[in-house]
């Protein structure tokens, strides 16, 4: 796969993130106030959208509907040089009291990513990150006092200790175990009935992604890893990590499951992985599966894996 090529939602962003102008504050304030600038709303880490995908206001949109003081990020510049902003709404506002109230709803950020084009998508979730690591850190890991978010959302800061705090990404391993004409997917209690997919785990400290890939695979089917192909990588914002997605080929069938994290894992030939992308497979016997929807890199996966066996 080309190193340009990802298949992923939410990957792609087609904004210039300009790291330069995130400490020119003087520039920011400008840019917002532009005409020319793009603002889109959220609230509860929902964002605020139409039929086609976010509702994107000018910039000055922000004192008028949330205060100067509501937290707003930079998310860059697009290809024309239009400064695309994002800003929370506090939970207590109706959007149905705002002269706004005609031009859309705010939506679960999963049920509009996968109906839009993947250049917002990339863009929404990158807000929703930002959003997400804000509510959740704010106040001092090293003193315990609250930080103040400064340079566009980028970054926070604590002013009694001086301490700088900076965005995180979790970095997940997500892996399709296989052996030759055969993949191999697991399912959790808490997935919706029928539903199948990949592995994953979290990268603990200390390890190599493929250490990781070996670790979870071994730990939650008892398979063993004996190669690992890097296919792609997705953000992926509930609430902010970084799927890395793998194929590991393992060197036999044999599944011992972790009761604990997997209900159930079984084998499938490519056919029955096809059937299972393009609406359910019926294996073993008789039962109906489905794997992820497109949204999901397990999905992408899952049909590169497939595609590739058609190829040879």
């Amino acid at each position: 796969m080309s190193m340009n090529a990802n298949p992923n939602v939410f990957a792609n962003s087609p904004l210039d993130r300009c790291g330069h102008r995130r400490q020119d504050k003087a520039w920011l304030d400008e840019a917002l106030q532009s005409e020319a600038s793009q603002l889109v709303l959220f609230q509860k880490m929902a964002p605020f959208c139409d039929a086609n995908g976010p509702v994107w206001l000018t910039g000055a949109a922000r004192d008028a509907l949330c205060g100067a003081s509501a937290l707003t990020l930079f998310l860059g510049v697009d290809a024309s040089g239009l400064p695309h902003f994002a800003v929370e709404m506090g939970a207590s506002k109706d959007v149905a009291d705002l002269a706004i109230a005609d031009l859309g709803a705010f939506e679960d950020m999963r049920a509009v990513a996968a109906r839009i084009t993947g250049g917002d998508a990339a863009i929404l979730g990158c807000a929703k990150g930002l959003f997400e690591w804000h509510a959740r850190h704010g106040f001092c890991a090293n003193c315990g006092a609250q930080s103040e978010p400064v340079d566009g959302g980028w970054k926070r800061v604590c002013t009694p200790c001086g301490s700088e705090h900076f965005p995180r990404v979790d970095p997940v391993v997500i892996m399709l175990p296989v052996k030759g004409d055969h993949c191999c997917l697991g399912r959790q209690a808490r997935f919706p009935p029928g539903m199948f997919s990949a592995f994953a785990g979290f990268v603990e400290p200390g390890e190599s992604l493929e250490e990781a890939c070996r670790r979870e695979i071994h730990e939650e089917a008892g398979l063993n890893a004996i190669a690992i192909e890097y296919h792609s990588t997705q953000p992926w914002p509930f609430p902010s990590s970084l799927m890395v997605g793998l194929i590991a080929q393992v060197e036999d069938f044999v599944i011992h499951l972790d009761d604990d994290e997997i209900e159930e894992a079984i084998w499938l030939t490519r056919e029955e992985a096809r059937a299972a992308l393009n609406g359910g497979a019926i294996v073993g016997d008789g039962k109906k599966i489905w794997a992820p929807p497109a949204l999901a890199i397990a999905h992408q996966l899952l049909k590169h894996w497939v595609e590739v066996g058609a190829e040879s």
